[in-house]
């Protein structure tokens, strides 16, 4: 008698991911208190094209946990930051899902540490390339090398008020999502200096 539904047991029982991702250069980390798991991602991106051309994890975690992170590890090999599309939490979740079609809806959290632990990987990634920007203007987005003062003419040129729209109009925001927070916020700052 398996333990786990047969989609789950198989990815359980012979993970191809597992480990650190060889010359990572984003790592992200994620833990429930509810059970005490975490689970830690290692991504290698080529800078220049900004496509993942390694991912690996490490957890403590349950079976559902170590499926969940293998689907998810497996599916991001050669994505591009882009094709991430922001980082739209439900399309990844749904890929999960679909491959482990047995996924019991009380452990839905397994699959959204491993999301979780991408996030904070992609802005592990995002954190370093601006420690290795050189340029004199702040970088926002690492994905396009987009600066702040570019962002923030374009919200005021434009009268932007959605993130979407600056994505759009200069592709800031529309690869791995990081700077989406930092966008928003000149955004609303802006606001505040037109009110």
């Amino acid at each position: 008698m398996q333990f786990y539904p047969p989609e789950i047991s198989e990815r359980f029982s012979s993970p191809k991911n597992v480990g650190i991702s060889e010359r990572a250069n984003a790592v992200g980390m994620s833990g429930s208190f509810i059970c005490g798991s975490f689970v830690r991602l290692s991504l290698r991106i080529e800078n220049e094209a900004k496509e993942i051309q390694a991912a690996a994890f490490q957890t403590n975690g349950c079976g559902f946990m170590i499926a969940a992170a293998e689907v998810l590890t497996e599916s991001l090999k050669g994505r591009k930051l882009t094709e991430l599309h922001g980082l739209e939490p439900d399309e990844l979740q749904r890929r999960i899902f679909e491959e482990l079609t047995e996924f019991p809806a009380d452990r839905r959290q397994c699959s959204d540490l491993v999301l979780e632990g991408l996030k904070d990987a992609l802005t592990n990634y995002r954190v370093r390339r601006i420690e290795e920007f050189q340029g004199e203007k702040a970088l926002i987005c690492t994905c396009f090398a987009v600066s702040e003062e570019m962002v923030a003419n374009c919200i005021k040129e434009n009268s932007f008020a959605t993130v979407g729209e600056v994505t759009d109009h200069c592709r800031a925001g529309g690869g791995c999502g990081s700077c989406q927070m930092m966008i928003q916020e000149l955004i609303d700052s802006h606001r505040t200096l037109d009110e």
